[in-house]
């Protein structure tokens, strides 16, 4: 299976060091090499767009949504906390084609765990996992056949917040508030290879009790890429159980995880 990942598209006009309206180009980008990839499906790891007004969220949503599936494939979103800025989950919905905030694509191989860390959302940047969702999570993985990657927007994992220009001097918007109890979940069913998430627009990786945890950077921030857009997103390769990342744009990484 090949999957292409982007996150933090922040599609609007320039916020900070989010370079919004480098968004279309960048798009083209990733969309000219997705072609050439060949996935079999896109996953959109949330921060869609830079939050102005309704109407204009909305349209911008519509946007990405619609230039994503000009690849060809099926695409899937999770919800980042400038999504739900001006806009509902109700409202997102139907938008995105997509029925409710957290899902299972069981007919992929692995499966697609997408997850709701906007269960409820903390201070605007921050995430959680609520009590319901939890109790989906475990009937999902207990219940479901077969492996599964789980993507997120906020990291479900430990990162060094030293030197980061926003979330080291506000660690708890930083993370999946109770994501040990998450990946308690995770770990129980043995079956994920992998986690995905964004939020934090730097590239990191790492395995905690034998499950790989990558943070992709995000398309447009430039304040870890000396003032330009990083245009970072990932091709995913899954060989049985061996799971290999190419990352692109100004800052590449290359991770393999597991075995084919």
């Amino acid at each position: 299976m090949k999957i292409g990942v982007v996150a933090d598209i922040h599609c609007g006009p320039d916020a900070d060091t989010q370079l919004g309206s480098h968004a279309p180009v960048l798009l083209e980008g990733f969309c000219d090499a997705m072609e050439a990839f060949g996935p079999d499906l896109l996953v959109d790891l949330g921060d869609r767009i830079n939050p102005v007004a309704g109407r204009q969220d909305r349209q911008r949503t519509v946007w990405v949504r619609r230039r994503l599936l000009e690849i060809g494939v099926p695409v899937h979103h999770v919800l980042g906390n400038t999504d739900v800025g001006n806009l509902t989950k109700s409202e997102l919905g139907p938008l995105l084609e997509q029925g409710t905030p957290y899902a299972c694509a069981d007919r992929y191989d692995p499966r697609i765990v997408l997850l709701d860390s906007q269960d409820h959302p903390l201070e605007q940047a921050g995430g959680e996992i609520g009590p319901d969702q939890m109790s989906w999570l475990a009937e999902v993985l207990e219940h479901g056949s077969g492996p599964a990657l789980v993507f997120c927007h906020h990291p479900l994992d430990e990162q060094d917040l030293r030197g980061h220009r926003y979330f080291a001097a506000k660690p708890d918007r930083a993370h999946v508030r109770n994501r040990e109890r998450v990946r308690g979940l995770l770990e129980r069913s043995g079956r994920v290879l992998a986690v995905f998430a964004g939020h934090l627009h730097w590239t990191r990786a790492a395995v905690i009790n034998r499950i790989p945890y990558v943070t992709l950077g995000s398309l447009v921030d430039c304040g870890y890429t000396g003032g330009r857009p990083a245009g970072t997103f990932a091709a995913v390769t899954i060989r049985g159980r061996s799971v290999e990342v190419r990352v692109s744009g100004l800052e590449p990484e290359q991770f393999h995880f597991g075995t084919a």
